[in-house]
């Protein structure tokens, strides 16, 4: 899929379609060039692609919780879950902290977060700031692989 200059912006998935005489109209579904391209570049080092984990489940903290927990303003997930053989928990997460940043940059929900750790290369340590107990704490933490089918 291109767009009007020209320039590839996506990779068509999938078509639903009706088709006349005289037109074709429909829905299509694509995949944004800029994941496509991370992938690609995963398949080309690796002949695969290899994704980060750390093996937490959380909840996106959204404005009424934010006020719950006296902060208007902040951000990030509460961890809800913890793998007891992944990383996080190795590191020392535990469920109610609330991750707040990963390696220095802020998050701001479930989707960021899994965004993030998955472009990680497993192995990788990386700094995590959590809200325990209203006070902030850094946990180092070495990236595993998503085994996950």
């Amino acid at each position: 899929m291109v767009n009007t200059q020209g320039e590839l912006v996506g990779i068509n998935t999938a078509s639903f379609q009706q088709a006349t005489d005289l037109e074709t109209y429909g829905i299509s579904f694509a995949i944004p060039y800029s994941l496509a391209s991370k992938i690609m570049t995963k398949i080309i080092a690796d002949g695969r692609v290899i994704r980060g984990y750390i093996g937490v489940d959380g909840q996106d903290i959204n404005s009424m919780t934010s006020r719950l927990l006296g902060n208007e303003h902040i951000g990030g997930i509460i961890i809800l879950g913890v793998d007891p053989n992944g990383p996080a928990a190795r590191a020392g997460f535990l469920e109610q902290d609330i991750l707040l940043k990963i390696d220095g940059k802020k998050i701001n929900g479930r989707q960021n977060v899994t965004d993030t750790v998955t472009d990680l290369r497993p192995g990788t340590v990386v700094d995590f700031t959590l809200l325990r107990k209203g006070e902030e704490i850094v946990l180092p933490v070495t990236i595993g692989e998503d085994t996950r089918d």
